[in-house]
C-alpha cells in the first residue's frame, strides 16, 4: 500500500493510475490526514469470506500504524461491518 498526499497525487496522476491499475492501492493524505483510498476496479467484486478476512488484516495493520486516527472503542464486528460498509459505498 502507498501513501500520496493530495498535491503529490495531482502532480503525478499517471504514475499512481499506473499503479492503480497494476493492483496497488494509494492512501491519499491532505494536511497530514487520511482522507481516502483509491483501489483498484478488480476490488469492487463482489466478496467472499477469504477477501473480508484479507482487507480485515490489511486493515488491521493499518490501524496499529495509524492509532491516533483509530477509535479504540471499535470491536472485531464493529470494524467487519464498517469495512464492508467502506468497501459498498
Amino acid at each position: 500500500m502507498t501513501t500520496a498526499t493530495a498535491k503529490k497525487l495531482r502532480e503525478n496522476l499517471s504514475e499512481y493510475l499506473d499503479r492503480l491499475q497494476q493492483g496497488e492501492e494509494i492512501i491519499i493524505i491532505r494536511h497530514s490526514e487520511v482522507i481516502g483510498v483509491l483501489k483498484p476496479a478488480h476490488d469492487l467484486q463482489k466478496t467472499n469470506g477469504s477477501s473480508v478476512a484479507a482487507m480485515l488484516i490489511r486493515n488491521n495493520k493499518f490501524f496499529k500504524s495509524n492509532k491516533s486516527k483509530v477509535n479504540e472503542l471499535l470491536d472485531t464486528k464493529e470494524l467487519y461491518h464498517q469495512a464492508l460498509n467502506e468497501q459498498y459505498k
